[in-house]
């Protein structure tokens, strides 16, 4: 690239000391324990750290978008925390927790009949067994409440008034995230409770839930998070699902499997919306076959049907990669089998798990003799081999392309920056012949046209959400629309 010449010494001799001190910020090496897990991720974050140091700069941090830095420092976090996160994501009510809890081999996670899975609840290896909860900001409160006012979230507000959540509030928006150690798995079960439970005036204000199990059997590092439903009356509350699927390095989607019809379809395309360049990563589970009139030949015929949609565009796009991704589960009936053991006759448990094997025409008296047949039917190990086999063993190898994949497209935007900041700066100098003052001037103009343009996509990001708000409120509303005429 060409030499720049300069008319005037003294500007000249400014540009030199700041070249200088920039130069020295490259060259300051950079020590971090967090990215050594991996050689070539720690390459990429120390340049991504130096890169870092040089923007925000007194030379260059005014010319630099604050979008650019976040997007930076949310790629430095992923290479610091090497963590593989599988979200289960669905509708309210569609199985996650209880497929959660089957996957977990204990029932950690509230499967009562009220919605319970309000905030991000996430479930990983610990070194003793603990919850550590932390809470919404006093910003994001105040963005949540409005989004349930304009949603006029009737039972949402109606129970928050009910449990007199508002006292509450003061107490908890803002509050510093608390850890709390358990000794047994009946005090995880009851602090989970105390976060999570709709009936805990609490529970509004957290914004995420994490469990420590000693007792976990995906190794360290792999997370299973329960999220919040896609169908959340509060908006504001399915967007951060939404936002975490993205981010997400696996995707169990829990549809049940009774049929697949609109709203359900909806959501398995929300998601695959979400992940348009890795469909692979995507699993969608039909929930709850235990449900079925009957429930073998039914999820035989259904799964057929249900392959006609999942292989063309929106979904896998595959028929291979559909039939393959596609598991249908009963983790309910898991439950009750690994807990038959324990149960009288006049257990709840018991007679539940006796009317699900007379609807598979077994006798709950020949349990033993079909272990092998129901423990198939129920497709929890057979989902656990699969996770272990597809994901978990190959888990860095995933986590390192996602982590080149963000390393590219910051260093893009990174050298559209620089492209633009230095045609910038050249031509301030090769144009101003006045001096310092004429320089300063189209200094100044520059920085508040960097202002502009990021004030500009601030605005242009807030209306393509609005669209996508209004898009998806007016879907929402054709299909009621559809079925009440089908009612007639």
């Amino acid at each position: 690239m060409e030499k720049i010449r300069f008319e005037n010494e003294q500007i000249e001799k400014i540009f030199n000391e700041k070249t200088e001190r920039l130069k020295k910020l490259a060259e300051e090496p950079v020590y971090n324990e967090a990215y050594l897990w991996d050689q070539t991720v720690n390459r990429y974050a120390t340049t991504m750290e130096k890169v870092r140091r040089i923007l925000q700069s007194e030379e260059l941090k005014n010319y630099i978008s604050s979008k650019l830095l976040k997007n930076m420092d949310t790629f430095l976090k992923r290479c610091s925390n090497a963590e593989f996160h599988i979200a289960l994501v669905g509708a309210i009510k569609a199985g996650k927790s209880t497929l959660i809890n089957a996957l977990l081999g204990y029932e950690y996670a509230s499967t009562k009949v009220t919605p319970e899975t309000a905030a991000l609840t996430k479930f990983r290896k610990g070194d003793q067994n603990y919850v550590k909860v932390s809470f919404y900001s006093a910003y994001e409160w105040e963005r949540l409440w409005q989004s349930a006012q304009k949603a006029k979230a009737s039972v949402f507000l109606e129970e928050y008034e009910q449990l007199s959540a508002d006292n509450e509030k003061d107490k908890w928006v803002g509050h510093e995230e608390e850890q709390f150690i358990c000794e047994t798995r009946d005090q995880l079960v009851k602090e989970i409770s105390r976060w999570t439970s709709s009936k805990s005036a609490g529970h509004y204000f957290v914004k995420e839930v994490e469990v420590g199990l000693k007792d976990f059997d995906l190794p360290k590092g792999v997370v299973l998070v329960d999220t919040p439903g896609l169908d959340d009356v509060v908006q504001y509350r399915s967007d951060i699902t939404r936002d975490y699927i993205d981010r997400a390095n696996a995707v169990l989607v829990c549809v049940k499997s009774d049929a697949l019809t609109g709203p359900e379809l909806k959501t398995i395309y929300s998601v695959f919306a979400n992940t348009p360049n890795n469909r692979e990563k995507v699993y969608i589970i039909a929930t709850q076959l235990d449900t079925l009139n009957d429930p073998v030949q039914n999820w035989k015929e259904q799964r057929k049907e249900w392959l006609k949609s999942l292989k063309g565009k929106g979904a896998y796009e595959s028929l291979e990669l559909a039939e393959k991704n596609l598991i249908g589960v009963s983790a309910y009936l898991y439950t009750l089998l690994q807990n038959y053991s324990e149960m009288r006759e006049d257990d709840k448990q018991y007679l539940k798990l006796e009317s699900i094997l007379l609807n598979l025409g077994i006798r709950i008296s020949n349990i033993e003799d079909h272990r092998e047949f129901l423990n198939n039917f129920t497709y929890i190990g057979k989902l656990k081999n699969k996770i272990q086999d597809e994901v978990v063993a190959n888990y860095k190898k995933y986590l390192n392309e996602d982590i080149r994949s963000s390393y590219m497209n910051c260093r893009e935007e990174i050298q559209e920056t620089m492209t633009k900041l230095r045609e910038s700066q050249e031509e301030m100098i090769r144009t101003s012949r006045g001096g310092i003052e004429e320089i300063r001037k189209k200094q100044q103009e520059y920085e508040k046209k960097c202002k502009e343009a990021e004030a500009d996509q601030e605005a242009l990001e807030s209306v393509l959400k609005l669209f996508k708000d209004t898009t998806r409120k007016r879907a929402s509303e054709l299909e009621k629309a559809i079925k009440s005429l089908g009612g007639r």
